[in-house]
């Protein structure tokens, strides 16, 4: 029996089309994976079917009756819940409070019925194996515990379809298994699940069906059973993939370049294990890899913003440790970040003011400023950068997008930094002006500057960088340079194929000795 349908979903973003007539069907106690690359469309399809995103087109059915889905109450009123991997989870807040959110019993006097709100909340604190407190705030928890109760917090509202959008993403494999369990017991009380993940083993291993989409279209869909790696790989990037990943480093550009980063078995658990990592005079090294798989945490832990527990770093000859985020800028080093909110822009100070900020992080504290050499300095980077502002003394938050980030590129390149870190910096930009940044970085990379650029466009980092690390799972799976740049190349590292292949022909060599 059909639990759910989506029908022919479609989703703009003004000039960019997320979804494209995708379809999507689960059965009554069937295990559906949903699976793309980034930017695929999956992530929207799940916001459809929760409410937070409303569709310009298409239909859902529940139970063969079609539905309105156009709040996140609507989702939840027709028995829809979803444990993302971003957490909706209010930090400040203790386990408890998070999982009763909006769950809370009352008592007739229409007072919260305290007692009986901690009986639920430790009911699936035990049913996923939780030892925290209750009463524990969030935000002092292990991010795998915190994806925990993400879980058990959809589960708390005991739904018809439970949806995990990368719930699994930071979890442990003891973790993993108790989860699983979970599942096939929900699986038999006739719940419907869908997980979204990118974890092969864990699709082979608990799913039933499978559904491909790729650039916003759903491109396949069947048993599990019927599909092995190299199909999925093949429908996501519409070729099949080499047996053999680069693993090898090929130097032709880089035999007469001076080794400006060497990384040396980092670690930085759970986020990071055992990375090794370089990064010459004058090029551009693209990071790639899944949402969350240790590329954000591995730049940060360069930049000093993260400490790593295990490993060396060798910057210029010299093995630096750097304590916080200023001594790298000291060294020469500039951060970019893609979240132009919460850590590129001050949006209520002036474009000028931000243009400037990264020459303060190198100066003197408490120097006198002169307004004057502001405004020199911020004139001649909107000119050479191409920020398109009202005037010098507007906010920055007035900016378009895509200029709010041309200032940030702007801020750091005028610096001219020897080694410039960029975290999705084209991220919501739009392509006119990552054309624009891609062209500055390249100059840049002419006059001697080294660019480690992580995105999560695959056709992005083929474009722009001459050699490529994958990271999965916090380690590398792959390095791709010369001719093993290619997306089919690109998309299995991200799966971490090479790595299960090198892992059962280890396995394979063991059992013959």
């Amino acid at each position: 029996m059909q639990m759910l349908e989506m029908r022919n979903i479609s989703k703009n973003f003004e000039a960019v089309q997320a979804l494209n007539h995708a379809h999507l069907k689960v059965e009554k106690g069937e295990i559906m994976a949903l699976l793309g690359s980034n930017g695929s469309g999956k992530s929207t399809l799940v916001k459809v079917l929760s409410g937070l995103v409303n569709p310009t087109g298409g239909e859902i059915y529940i139970d063969g009756e079609a539905v309105q889905i156009k709040s996140s109450a609507d989702a939840r009123k027709h028995g829809i819940a979803v444990a993302y991997q971003d957490f909706s989870l209010i930090p400040k807040m203790s386990v408890i409070d998070n999982i009763m959110l909006t769950l809370s019993p009352c008592k007739k006097n229409g007072q919260i019925d305290e007692k009986k709100s901690r009986e639920m909340a430790e009911y699936y604190l035990n049913e996923l194996q939780i030892d925290v407190s209750p009463d524990a705030p969030v935000e002092l928890l292990m991010p795998s515990t915190q994806s925990m109760i993400e879980i058990a917090k959809a589960l708390a509202m005991k739904p018809r379809i439970l949806i995990l959008d990368e719930a699994t993403a930071s979890l442990h494999a003891d973790e993993v298994e108790i989860v699983f369990s979970v599942l096939k017991k929900l699986k038999a009380e006739g719940t419907s699940i869908i997980i979204v993940t990118h974890r092969m083993s864990e699709i082979f291993r608990i799913c039933d069906g499978c559904t491909i989409l790729k650039s916003g279209e759903t491109v396949a869909e069947g048993n599990v059973n019927q599909l092995d790696l190299d199909e999925i790989v093949f429908h996501m990037t519409g070729k099949y993939p080499d047996k053999e990943i680069g693993k090898q480093e090929t130097k032709e550009k880089n035999h007469h370049l001076q080794l400006l980063l060497d990384v040396k078995d980092m670690a930085m658990p759970p986020k990071l294990k055992n990375v090794n990592f370089q990064a010459y005079q004058g090029e551009i090294v693209g990071i790639g890899g899944l949402d969350g798989q240790g590329q954000s945490e591995f730049i940060r832990v360069i930049l000093g913003d993260h400490n790593y527990t295990a490993g060396k770093m060798i910057y210029q000859g010299k093995e630096i440790r750097y304590k916080q985020a200023a001594d790298a800028v000291s060294d020469e080093i500039g951060f970019i970040s893609g979240d132009r909110g919460r850590e590129s822009i001050f949006p209520l100070r002036s474009v000028a003011e931000n243009l400037f900020a990264g020459n303060t992080a190198r100066g003197k504290l408490f120097a006198y400023l002169s307004p004057k050499e502001i405004d020199s300095f911020a004139k001649s980077a909107m000119q050479k950068y191409g920020v398109v502002a009202g005037g010098l003394r507007h906010p920055a938050n007035s900016l378009s997008g895509g200029n709010q980030q041309k200032l940030v590129v702007g801020r750091w390149i005028a610096l001219s930094p020897k080694l410039l870190l960029l975290d999705d910096p084209t991220k919501g930009v739009d392509i006119n002006s990552r054309r624009e940044i891609h062209r500055i970085l390249r100059e840049c990379t002419e006059r001697g500057m080294s660019i480690i650029y992580v995105s999560s466009d695959n056709e992005e980092l083929l474009e722009i960088a001459d050699r490529i690390y994958i990271f999965y799972e916090g380690q590398i799976s792959a390095l791709l340079a010369g001719d093993d740049r290619r997306e089919e190349k690109l998309v299995a590292a991200m799966l971490g194929i090479h790595q299960k292949q090198e892992e059962k022909g280890k396995q394979d060599d063991e059992s013959k000795n």
